[in-house]
């Protein structure tokens, strides 16, 4: 058996965990992420609980296949640089590939940003195993992208590829986090699906969303949405059909482009089910060609809970 460590770092939380090539994960230590820490303190906790996964489970460092780590972007894949995530304030140009390499000596250590490593992880093991084109999106808090073409992980030029979520659906729509207006990202996130909820409230509607968020407008997140809408509340139901349409139009965009066989859609699809992945479907057979949809299927992640720790593991 071969073993790997993987290291998931995350604007919440941080977690070192064992697993193996065949997708077993056999122990995990989690953290949680202190904005006011310093990247190589992190890094070093990080460290140390995975030594002592090690240390607990009789595993020796030599034996080790590889260390895995999974990290929001953006960063250098090649050079093991993370440049400046948006939820990792302190976190501006770490190299973080030199710091485990003197922590794990002659380990291979890979790192790629989360989407990338999904994807990864839901080809090799989940929901997107014996394709040979497949992409992966996140619909959370962001909407990220890995994509899998040719049997392969593409990154594109200088590692930007996949930035699905910043392709542009409405011109003069809302405006996004990166500055551009009209995004996906804007249209279709759980932020975006929270604020579409909040401005559809006047004449009276969303009266059940908003006792779901305490009586309060302001406190509607995506979470809510979902779960009135399982419950068949309309109002929520007609807010995932709206932000599922923008979904489907910018996956028409990439299956256009791409001609991929495979479409994962996590968070937000796996949660929300068919109330989100039926308008989204229904908007591709309107916008794509029929040849390119016929060979493409769209379903929701497989790894659940695991995801982020085979996220890391993956990269191995």
């Amino acid at each position: 058996m071969s073993y790997i460590v993987g290291l998931d770092i995350g604007g919440t939380k941080c977690a070192a965990c064992l697993g193996s090539s065949e997708g077993d994960v056999f122990d995990r230590r989690e953290i949680e992420t202190d904005p006011g820490e310093q990247p190589e303190s992190v890094l070093g906790r990080l460290c140390e609980h995975a030594k002592s996964i090690l240390r607990d489970r009789n595993v020796p460092i030599q034996s080790l296949k590889g260390l895995g780590v999974s990290c929001g972007g953006p960063l250098d894949s090649a050079t093991g640089m993370i440049l400046s995530p948006p939820n990792l304030p302190l976190w501006v140009e770490v190299p973080a590939g030199d710091i485990l390499r003197r922590e794990f000596p002659d380990i291979k250590v890979a790192l790629e940003n989360d989407a990338n490593a999904t994807a990864l992880a839901e080809w090799k093991f989940g929901a997107g195993r014996g394709t040979v084109n497949m992409l992966y999106l996140t619909m959370g808090t962001g909407i990220g992208c890995g994509m899998i073409l040719d049997g392969r992980l593409y990154h594109g030029t200088n590692d930007l590829a996949g930035e699905a979520g910043h392709q542009t659906i409405l011109l003069n729509g809302p405006v996004c986090k990166c500055g551009k207006k009209g995004c996906l990202e804007a249209l279709s996130s759980g932020p975006a699906i929270a604020r579409l909820a909040q401005d559809s409230l006047h004449y009276g509607r969303g009266k059940q969303l908003v006792a779901k968020a305490g009586g309060k407008p302001a406190n509607i997140t995506a979470k809510h949405v979902v779960e009135c809408a399982k419950e068949g509340d309309a109002f929520s139901i007609r807010i995932l059909e709206e932000a599922g349409f923008y979904m489907g139009v910018g996956l028409s965009n990439l299956i256009q482009i791409l001609n991929p066989e495979k479409i994962v859609l996590g968070t937000i699809a796996v949660h929300a089910g068919d109330l989100i992945l039926n308008p989204i479907r229904n908007t591709l057979k309107e916008y794509t060609w029929a040849r390119s949809l016929y060979v493409c299927e769209v379903v929701p992640a497989a790894l659940g809970d695991r995801a982020q720790d085979l996220a890391a593991i993956a990269l191995i």
